[in-house]
């Protein structure tokens, strides 16, 4: 389920959707997620290249869904620092989420960087 009885805590859950498969990498880490308005951004490669993906969590499959599948909305490159600026991310992760989306570490090294700050 992906819709409104989705377990938005378990970020695990959040990071099993990867649809679609062909284009998807990762997704790697949950960068923010909002419990009360059921939405949530992850980090993760599109066609091999860092991006930011987002969807809402309601309903009965959630958005964007396509072909039976919850799928991400991929955020555009010249988007993506203007949205992450409205957010209160840890100031250690969000440097580490630059170096990603610009290319200096790979998706595996964000996940290994995230999983060391919440040790």
């Amino acid at each position: 389920m992906s819709g409104e009885n989705f377990d938005l805590g378990n970020d695990s859950k959040i990071l099993s959707i990867n649809s679609p498969q062909n284009s998807v990498g990762g997704p790697y880490v949950v960068v923010y997620k909002n419990l009360d308005e059921r939405w949530a951004i992850v980090a993760m490669d599109w066609d091999e290249e860092p991006r930011l993906g987002i969807r809402w969590f309601w309903g009965n499959g959630g958005n964007p869904f396509s072909s039976a599948n919850p799928i991400w909305l991929v955020v555009p490159p010249s988007l993506s620092r203007n949205m992450l600026s409205g957010l209160p991310l840890d100031h250690i992760f969000s440097g580490k989420l630059d170096d990603y989306l610009t290319g200096k570490i790979t998706g595996t090294k964000l996940k290994e960087s995230v999983a060391g700050i919440n040790a």
